[in-house]
Parts: structure tokens; sequence; C-alpha cells
């Protein structure tokens, strides 16, 4: 009974901010905007990241949960707001069907969002010295301090990762539902962990990993609602190569790196004070969290190619992840040109 109790209240608060993901977000973001504004003290440490040294580059700092909390509800206004006044016109100037709405609006939300962080992670990484060399994911630890576009990108990914867990909760339901709640949580323990513990570099770069397939298979689900089809399964076929060339290929070269390569540049020891969070058995933990993830991508990996031998070899094919419990995303038809 009492769990019964608690899983009726948990709906009823998920419900209640469902309905006002707007209007609450937003009282709480001007709140801060104006206390900022009045110059009132400590307001500002949530607009912006904190804890500058001298020398112009940024620490971590006990303030950046306020950061974050700004920034979740940001998010969720954000999104909210966009497929409420954009994205919903735009499906009915497309002339999705009405069934499809949220749909199309949850998956052009996705890409929007995916692009723009997809393309900050690489501005990010471009030209640092663990571009293409995962060496330098351990040379130098710990790296305590940080470029001010670096912690920014850093703790808004954070931000969204964490706001993902209530969109879960709104959205409607999906086959794999459980794998998904599964790589949330593995995604937010190595957002985490990697933030904490001083491994920056190889975060970014599995950020990079993640988003770039993403962004083109939010595209491509978005264009089967719009106009299904030829333009559909190339962007599904785009999709596939840069899954496999990001998530297995380079994905998988950055756990090689995570299990062999500390031994050689890492002076494992434990002093959290001096930044040092690494003794040996981290890299145990750190390979297994990452090996988790690596198991539901190939999970995935699976479905892709099951969709693909359906393009080629059937009438239609559905896309990895299912939209709800009776009814499969992408529905792929090959000669919907022509009967339209």
């Amino acid at each position: 009974m009492k769990k019964t109790k608690k899983s009726f209240v948990f709906k009823d608060l998920t419900n209640y901010l469902a309905q006002h993901q707007i209007e609450i977000p937003l009282k709480v973001i001007a709140f801060i905007v104006v206390g900022y504004f009045l110059q009132l003290p400590y307001f500002d440490r949530f607009l912006f990241i904190s804890n500058q040294r001298p020398d112009g580059r940024f620490e971590k700092s006990y303030w950046d949960l306020t950061f974050l909390f700004f920034y979740i509800c940001v998010f969720t206004a954000a999104r909210a707001s966009f497929m409420k006044y954009a994205l919903l016109p735009l499906a009915r100037w497309c002339k999705v069907s009405p069934k499809k709405y949220d749909r199309f609006c949850e998956q052009a939300w996705s890409f929007i969002y995916y692009s723009c962080s997809g393309s900050a992670g690489i501005a990010v990484m471009y030209g640092s010295d663990w571009w293409f060399d995962t060496s330098y994911f351990w040379r130098d630890y710990p790296v305590t301090d940080y470029t001010e576009a670096f912690k920014y990108y850093y703790l808004v990914q954070f931000a969204f990762w964490l706001q993902q867990i209530f969109v879960l909760q709104i959205e409607a339901p999906r086959k794999d539902y459980r794998e998904l709640v599964m790589h949330h949580i593995n995604t937010l323990l190595l957002i985490f962990a990697s933030y904490l513990c001083n491994f920056t570099r190889v975060g970014n770069a599995v950020f990079v990993c993640m988003d770039l397939p993403d962004a083109v298979l939010a595209l491509a689900k978005a264009l089967n609602y719009t106009c299904p089809g030829i333009v559909c399964n190339f962007t599904f076929g785009v999709m596939m190569v840069s899954w496999i060339y990001t998530r297995v290929y380079l994905y998988g070269c950055i756990m090689v790196s995570t299990w062999m390569e500390p031994d050689h540049y890492v002076n494992f020891r434990l002093a959290p004070l001096e930044g040092w969070w690494f003794p040996h058995f981290v890299v145990y933990i750190i390979f297994g969290l990452m090996l988790g993830l690596y198991c539901l991508i190939l999970f995935w990996t699976a479905m892709i190619f099951k969709v693909l031998y359906k393009i080629l070899f059937t009438e239609n094919a559905s896309d990895v992840r299912s939209d709800d419990e009776d009814e499969e995303i992408i529905v792929l038809e090959k000669d919907d040109l022509s009967k339209r």
C-alpha cells in the first residue's frame, strides 16, 4: 500500500509539473533574473559559471549546483515553449498527422539540441591536445581547470541530461523504456563521475560520439512524419553510417583507451584535496560504466541492422526505438513517393 501511495504521489507530481512545464520554470527563471539585475548577492551564480582563477581559467565549485538548477529550468521551459509555439505550428503546416504532433515536436527539438551540442562539443575539442589522440585523456592528470567555453559546455550538457530524466517521465511510453532509463542513468553516472573526478577530456569525446548520430536519428524520425520515403531512407542511411563510426568504432576506441592507457600515463593515487581521484580500481569502475553503455549501443545497433534488412527486403521498416507500446516509431516505405 505504501509503495502504491508513493507511486501515485510521484505520478501526480509528475503530471502537475508536466501540465505546468512552462509556467513553473519561467517563474523560477524570472525570479533569478530579476534578483541578478537587482544585484542581489549570489544570484549571478545561477546564470554564470563561477570560480575563475586569476589567469582566466575556471575550476569546479559548489556553486556549479546552482548553475545546474537554473539551466534545468531553462531547458524545461525552452523545450515546452519551443514545441508549443514553434514546432507544433510547423507540424500543422507540414500536414503531420495529428496523432503524431507530439512525436514530431519531440524529435524536432532533439534534432535542434543535439545539432547544437554536437557542434559545440567539436568546437571545444577541435585543436585540443586530445583531438584524435586518446593518450591525452590521461596525460597531465589531474586536469582541474578549464577554459570558459569548456566549463559552460560541460555543465550545460550535465543540466540537459538531468532534465532528460523528467522528459522521460512525461513523454508517451516507448517499447524500450527500460533501456532508455538504463541509458540515462548510466550517462548521468558517467557525467557526474567524469566531472567530479577530473576525467572531463574523455567526457568531452564521449559527448561528441553520442550527440552527432542522435541528431541525424532525430532528423530521420522527424522527416518520417513529413516526407516518408526516399529522403527519410537516405537520412536513415546517413544516420547508420554516423552511428557505426561514432558510437560503435570511436566510442569503442575510447573504451580501449580507458582500459589500457592509464597504466602508461597516470600516477595512481587518491588525494581528493589535490584533485587526484584515481586509485587503480577506478579504471574498472569507469570501464564498467562505459561497457554498460556500450552494451546498450550494441543492442540498438542490432536493431538498426534489422531496420536496414527490412528497408532492403520488405515493404516497410521500423526504427531502432519505438514511439509507444503499441506502435513503432519510423515506418520507412520504399514506394511512398510513387503512392503519393
